[in-house]
């Protein structure tokens, strides 16, 4: 990396500003400040340059910290491939699935799993999600205390292995994979930021249980892979599920439990976190978790059957959902679940008037440009009436940017913004969610950075609706 010629550590350029951060310690670089205080640190960043150049360990690595030029690097993939620290670390257990591999396999397997997430496939995921989300709302009970991450990883997995591979709901596997996706992202998360490969071999006790989630989120893949080559399920009602596509486009064992993977890992966690942050924001403001409650039920109350068991659903039912999108949408705002990700220069290039080498590694954070206050005034303030028609114009449309955007903006998208709208809906229209009495206000929720951000602990009171 060359930067341009200056006497200070803040260059200007024709458009930009060049910056080595502060606070780099000997050895470590930024690292320590990346364990410790995160957010914090990447919201200083948008204040000291719009590309800052940092130290991870004895890598250096520059950070962007405008729109403009986060798009200008997710959407010129000849320059800027996946890869980098974030994500070289984690290859042997992520392979090569659709999240990290390079571009030329990434469009083949876009292409390959594509089907999967088009229009008429909801046809079949939205009576599971509703069926699933009522089945977890409907087993609380009143004045009970839950620990909301935990329900919401239960419920993400049921919905995602049962649409889209066509798992039973209930099903031991399914439980197996929840259960362990915390120790996997958190030691996921761990694993991304540590400066040296060593660390990430030393058999503490972390480092042991994140080795155990592994295997066993392998070992269920597996079987299931077995399974369907052996005649199982290929779908429900006519629908090809994601495994018989696959298999359709004959792909091997390996590449299938690559993509499989990808998919739990890209789906699980980051829902999860993201409903546990809506129902935390939701338990704070009573009369904006009421108007939900009203909508939901003006929308949905005439999708049940005499039984009380969830009936049709359609996309234009959810799109009426208004309020609940709107929720999700400053949620995935202010905690996105994708916070913090990088890219590798594979040819020589200039980005903000700076020479980047081959091998340089950039850093992205949807979360920084989530909270610049030149985009998103007040950005500390969880506020759904910016995604009002009347304001939505007043941020630029490259600063929002939870699914990331170009050609490799999240697959799933539109199929996470469905299940966790919802979710919220159906969830608040039962439940009004407090949190409960003790010495840790509501607003102290602490945010846990790893892979996703994490509310933790999140303990949440029930009190059912009339």
């Amino acid at each position: 990396m060359t930067a341009p010629t200056a006497n200070t550590t803040t260059t200007s350029t024709a458009a930009h500003r060049f910056a080595r951060a502060a606070g780099a310690v000997p050895l470590l670089g930024h690292v320590p400040a990346l364990f410790r205080n995160p957010l914090p640190f990447l919201r200083s960043l948008a204040e000291q340059g719009e590309l800052v150049e940092l130290r991870l360990g004895p890598q250096r690595a520059v950070m962007v910290c405008t729109p403009e030029l986060f798009h200008h690097v997710l959407t010129d993939t000849r320059h800027f491939d996946k890869g980098g620290p974030l994500f070289d670390k984690l290859r042997w257990f992520l392979g090569d699935g659709l999240g990290s591999t390079s571009r030329d396999v990434h469009r083949r397997q876009r292409r390959q799993l594509q089907p999967a997430f088009r229009p008429e496939a909801f046809d079949r995921y939205l009576p599971v999600m509703l069926e699933e989300i009522h089945a977890t709302a409907g087993g609380w009970r009143d004045g009970r205390v839950i620990e909301v991450e935990e329900y919401a990883y239960q419920l993400i997995a049921r919905i995602i292995t049962r649409t889209m591979f066509s798992a039973d709901g209930p099903s031991a596997a399914v439980a197996r994979i929840a259960a362990v996706y915390p120790d996997f992202h958190q030691g996921i998360g761990r694993q991304m930021r540590s400066p040296f490969r060593w660390l990430d071999r030393v058999p503490t006790r972390a480092n042991r249980r994140f080795r155990h989630a592994c295997r066993t989120v392998s070992a269920e893949v597996a079987g299931a892979i077995e399974e369907r080559r052996g005649g199982g399920r290929t779908g429900d009602g006519g629908v090809q599920d994601l495994l018989a596509l696959m298999i359709g486009e004959g792909l091997t064992d390996r590449e299938m439990r690559d993509q499989v993977v990808t998919m739990l890992t890209g789906g699980i966690g980051t829902s999860a976190s993201a409903l546990g942050w809506a129902l935390h924001f939701l338990s704070r403001d009573e009369e904006l978790a009421d108007a939900v409650a009203r909508e939901a039920r003006a929308v949905l109350p005439a999708r049940q059957r005499p039984d009380g068991t969830p009936a049709e659903v359609t996309l234009a039912d959810v799109k009426r959902l208004d309020l609940a999108r709107r929720v999700v949408a400053e949620t995935l705002r202010f905690y996105p679940s994708a916070w913090f990700y990088s890219r590798t220069v594979t040819a020589t290039v200039a980005l903000a008037g700076v020479q980047l080498r081959p091998g340089t590694a950039v850093l992205l954070s949807p979360y920084l440009l989530h909270h610049r206050p030149d985009h998103y005034p007040d950005p500390e303030r969880f506020d759904v009436d910016r995604w009002s028609p009347a304001r939505q114009a007043e941020h630029p449309r490259q600063a929002y940017v939870p699914f990331g955007t170009g050609s490799r903006q999240c697959i799933g998208d539109v199929y996470s913004l469905t299940e966790l709208t919802l979710a919220v809906a159906v969830i608040t229209s039962r439940w009004r969610l407090e949190p409960p009495p003790g010495p840790l206000p509501a607003h102290l929720v602490e945010p846990r950075p790893w892979t996703v951000i994490h509310p933790a602990p999140l303990r949440l009171r029930l009190h059912s609706r009339p």
